[in-house]
């Protein structure tokens, strides 16, 4: 039964027989009453009760407590709703005949302590949610009677200290959540009971030192979430006792050092976070029995050099993440043993050179990221090996020049990014075994001009950055073979005129960027080809005409971006072909008001005025050119 968002004040009487959900969130229930759910009360004995209630949904609404006996008919019930209300305490029994409950939610209220009794007569509940509320501390024993619990959330509370005795009980407890308190410590004993957790976060406390006697017993535990808390310091053997680890994270910490021997039996580990902390340097040994990792995080720490062997016992590793230290070399063994790696991130450091044989075994490689480098040249043979790449981020170094076979091994590459370099030209055949290749990024750079042939075999291109470099003319092929290319982005170069046809091989075209040139006029078929053409920015320049038919075959147009131009007036009908048009911007050109021509543009401005954007102004006076009708 549904009855959500009603704005009720009260549980809806003579509830049909039959039913076995309620869903009466996001309403305005201040109480319930025994009466409530008369109708699910046992039959005489011997018989069935006259209705089987599953799940009872009451969540967000204004319930400030729940009276004992409120919901003692409802034997049945295996769901309960209670997130998102005004409920400050549990009274001892008040869900005491709930014997069949296998989920209570209580996250979103206002409960600041949990007191003895409160969850007696639920022998089986196996999920308990208690998120977001203000509990400051757990009593000794208040889960004691929960012995079929397997999932308790305790997130967003403020709870600074846990006692000895807390989950006392929960035997079966697989999963505890207690991210984001105020914990600043764990006493001895707080975890006794626990022993067949799986997963325990503790993370975004106040933790300053591991809980090393609190913890000593979780010898089942899979999932360790130790990250955003002040711990700056690991003790020696801590990690190594819970030998059936798969995830580690301690990122977002306070660590230094890490001991050789700090991670020594973690032979299950495959996910080992430790990002966002202090790491200037690595022993070499500290990853040597970590044969199953698939994923590494070392990303913003400090480190400055790596031992060669560092990674040698990571042969199952996948990904690798290294981004944002401090790195300026690195040694030409380091990733000798990483044969299965797909993902490599080098970005953001200060890596001046590569070894030429550094990446000479990461024969699956699919992404490498080394943007945001001091790279000033690459050697012919670093990638030669990567036949399985697929992304390639070279952007934001410092590069002058490329070897023409540079990437000649890379036949499966789909993203090439070379922007914000120093390139000012490129060897003729340097992007020739690129066949694959879907986007390629020159901008930022310093062309003047480009080869024909540059492009030649990019046959399955379609994105396409030429922007900001100091390109004064296009060759009128240098296009020809990128009958793919759904992008081009041409502005912010000094682009002096565009060549006849050199848009006529580039039949799929949709954005076309060519803003923030110096362009004075167009040719009459310079889009004649672009029939699939959305979006056209030609803002900024200095076009003072534009020829009658130039957008005769745009009929897909939505975007037409011609203002800051040196326009005076357009040829009568030439916005006419532009059916779907939705935004033109005509504003900051020199509209002669006074000239007879400007009538067909007056005219097309006041039947279009949820087209336009920005004021369309005479230059003489500033009114609007719409309101010229004479």
């Amino acid at each position: 039964m549904w009855c959500i968002d009603k704005e009720l004040n009260a549980v809806p009487v003579d509830i049909p027989f039959g039913i076995q959900e309620i869903f009466l969130q996001h309403n305005r229930i201040s109480a319930l009453l025994p009466t409530d759910f008369f109708s699910y009360a046992l039959a005489p004995s011997g018989r069935r009760p006259r209705n089987h209630l599953l799940s009872l949904d009451v969540s967000h609404n204004s319930l400030g407590s729940i009276p004992t006996e409120a919901l003692a008919a409802l034997q049945q019930l295996n769901r309960l709703y209670l997130n998102g209300n005004q409920i400050t305490t549990l009274q001892p029994g008040c869900l005491g005949n709930l014997t069949h409950l296998k989920e209570l939610h209580l996250s979103e209220n206002r409960l600041q302590a949990l007191d003895p009794g409160a969850f007696s007569g639920l022998p089986n509940l196996q999920k308990l949610m208690l998120s977001l509320n203000n509990i400051t501390s757990i009593a000794p024993g208040v889960f004691s009677e929960l012995g079929m619990l397997e999932f308790l959330q305790l997130n967003g509370n403020q709870i600074s200290v846990l006692q000895p005795g807390a989950f006392k009980g929960l035997k079966n407890l697989k999963q505890l959540y207690l991210r984001s308190n105020v914990l600043h410590s764990l006493t001895k004993g707080s975890m006794d009971d626990l022993d067949q957790l799986h997963i325990l976060s503790l993370s975004h406390n106040r933790l300053r030192l591991v809980p090393e006697e609190a913890v000593v017993n979780l010898q089942a535990l899979k999932d360790l979430y130790l990250n955003n808390n002040h711990i700056a310091f690991l003790p020696e053997g801590f990690l190594s006792q819970f030998r059936k680890l798969v995830i580690l994270d301690i990122s977002n910490n306070e660590l230094r050092q890490m001991p050789e021997d700090a991670l020594l039996g973690l032979t299950r580990l495959k996910q080992l976070d430790l990002s966002f902390n202090n790491f200037t340097n690595l022993p070499p040994g500290t990853f040597r029995q970590l044969q199953n990792l698939t994923v590494l995080n070392l990303f913003h720490n400090r480190m400055v050099t790596l031992p060669g062997q560092v990674f040698d016992g990571l042969l199952s590793l996948k990904e690798l993440h290294l981004d944002n230290n401090r790195l300026a070399s690195l040694p030409q063994e380091i990733f000798q043993k990483q044969f299965e790696l797909k993902e490599l991130q080098l970005d953001n450091n200060l890596l001046s050179s590569l070894p030429e044989a550094i990446f000479r075994n990461l024969t699956n490689l699919k992404t490498l990221y080394l943007d945001n480098n001091k790279l000033s040249f690459i050697h012919v043979a670093t990638f030669q090996d990567l036949g399985h790449l697929r992304e390639l981020q070279v952007d934001q170094n410092n590069i002058t020049f490329l070897p023409e076979k540079i990437f000649h091994g890379l036949t499966e590459l789909r993203i090439l990014q070379l922007n914000q370099n120093r390139l000012s030209a490129l060897p003729p055949d340097v992007f020739e075994r690129l066949a694959n290749l879907r986007e390629l990024q020159l901008s930022d750079n310093l062309f003047t001009t480009l080869s024909s042939g540059l492009f030649k075999n990019l046959k399955k291109l379609k994105d396409l950055h030429l922007d900001s470099n100091w390109l004064y003319t296009v060759e009128p092929d240098l296009f020809r073979d990128l009958q793919a290319l759904e992008e081009l982005q041409l502005q912010f170069n000094h682009l002096l005129h565009l060549p006849p046809g050199v848009f006529t091989h580039l039949p799929r075209l949709k954005k076309l960027h060519v803003h923030n040139n110096r362009l004075a006029t167009l040719a009459p078929g310079t889009f004649e080809k672009q029939k699939n053409l959305q979006e056209l920015h030609l803002d900024r320049n200095a076009i003072s005409s534009l020829p009658a038919a130039v957008f005769q075959n745009l009929a897909h147009l939505a975007v037409l971006h011609l203002n800051f131009n040196r326009l005076t007036n357009i040829s009568d009908g030439l916005l006419e072909p532009l059916a779907k048009l939705r935004q033109a911007l005509l504003h900051g050109n020199p509209w002669d008001c006074r000239c007879p021509s400007i009538l067909y543009l007056s005219g097309w401005l006041r039947r279009n005025p949820n087209v336009v954007q920005g004021a369309v102004e005479c230059f003489s006076d500033k009114s609007p050119v719409a309101a010229v009708k004479t």
